[in-house]
């Protein structure tokens, strides 16, 4: 059974229970998630991180490859996904929605981070002017959570 797959399952049976924590595995990959709350189609998340050894060795050029392929693939989103920045001395490409979505008092994005070591991780935030930024949960659909994970693997496979 896929990683997506085994957390759509998770997901699906801790339904109404309230915040869960999810680590779940496949050969050398781990899927990491914090569900503050959990629907039959949908989940309110803190954080999903994929977490896996191969990307122990990946180079600065590789994390940027990947960055960009990533960000074909992550189309589905509220908001499109781009890189920003590259971290070379930490060997990190840090993403954002491009444009962040905004209303009267506040930007709200998504910001996935490529690590070599090795992680890809997507969480969101919310910037109210004059204050500094603020982690938010994120309200994805079972589909989409599933689409990100087999994405977040499929980047890997890349590699």
């Amino acid at each position: 059974m896929s990683l997506s797959s085994q957390l759509l399952a998770e997901l699906l049976h801790a339904a109404g229970q309230g915040p869960q924590s999810f680590a779940l595995s496949a050969g050398v990959r781990t899927i990491h998630c914090r569900a503050l709350q959990c629907d039959p189609l949908a989940a309110t998340i803190d954080e999903l991180t994929l977490e896996t050894a191969e990307l122990a060795s990946a180079s600065v050029v590789q994390l940027q490859t990947a960055s960009q392929a990533l960000a074909q693939r992550v189309n589905y989103l509220l908001e499109p996904i781009a890189p920003i920045e590259t971290d070379s001395q930490g060997c990190s490409v840090q993403m954002r929605s491009n444009p962040p979505q905004r209303d009267d008092n506040a930007s709200r994005y998504y910001e996935l981070l490529l690590r070599r070591g090795g992680s890809i991780a997507l969480c969101r935030f919310e910037k109210q002017p004059g204050q500094p930024r603020l982690r938010v949960p994120a309200a994805l659909t079972h589909e989409v959570i599933g689409r990100l994970i087999d994405d977040f693997a499929a980047t890997v496979d890349g590699i």
